[in-house]
């Protein structure tokens, strides 16, 4: 099992504490090593890239945080949760929460952070799912929410389309998509897609922590966009 570390995240008035992987690269190379002493048993959905608090999710859970009362009450999805920050956040705010990813590994670091930050098990949901394949079911009786919610999930060739068809499938009349993204190659191609199905987009940039770039010392930020979706 790769190493783990604890980390806290402040937005505004909450501070969050998370598990998260303690170095990413030596848990990449630990699952390398695995599928050189068992080849063919390795697959890309297991990398543990989510272990890691990323600059997308905190701008999401950042806005998230200056919405608040707002999300009272509010349902809420989040797609490819990963650590689930952005959801956990929204559950803190009194959102109902469902949280969604497909790597097996997703439902123990869940758990863990909502003991840690004092939210019973029971405070949102977790449900395994797979945009390129299903929805939290299908036509007139697929689940709408009216935030979903979505931070850097736009890293592959394959996703922009899948990924913006799921997001919009589960938007409640009147609801809204927030997706953060770091300016990833794919990003405009997903919001293409989204505009072919009928939304409208405001855009903001903001500027948030990553520790990933400190290497003396200092504060270092990066820009995240930061789109606000709704129909028509």
């Amino acid at each position: 099992m790769s190493a783990r570390k604890l980390v806290r995240e402040r937005f505004g008035g909450l501070e969050l504490e998370l598990e998260t992987l303690a170095d990413l690269d030596s848990a990449v190379n630990e699952l390398l090593a695995r599928e050189v002493a068992h080849p063919g048993e390795l697959e890309r959905d297991l990398c543990p890239y989510f272990g890691v608090v990323w600059p997308a999710a905190r701008a999401l859970a950042g806005e998230l945080a200056r919405r608040g009362p707002a999300l009272v009450g509010r349902s809420v999805l989040e797609l490819g949760c990963g650590l689930a920050l952005p959801a956990l956040v929204a559950a803190h705010l009194g959102a109902r929460v469902t949280a969604t990813d497909l790597h097996p590994d997703v439902p123990g670091f869940l758990a863990r952070n909502l003991a840690l930050n004092g939210l019973a098990a029971d405070a949102l949901e977790y449900v395994e799912l797979d945009w390129r394949s299903a929805g939290l079911a299908e036509g007139p009786a697929a689940r709408r929410f009216e935030y979903v919610l979505g931070s850097d999930i736009l890293y592959e060739a394959g996703h922009p389309a899948p990924v913006a068809r799921a997001l919009a499938a589960h938007v409640a009349p009147g609801g809204r998509i927030l997706l953060a993204d770091p300016g990833r190659a794919y990003l405009q191609a997903c919001l293409d897609e989204l505009a072919r199905l009928g939304f409208r987009s405001e855009t903001e940039v903001v500027a948030v922590a990553d520790p990933s770039l400190d290497r003396a010392g200092d504060t270092r930020t990066r820009e995240v966009f930061l789109f606000a979706l709704a129909r028509g």
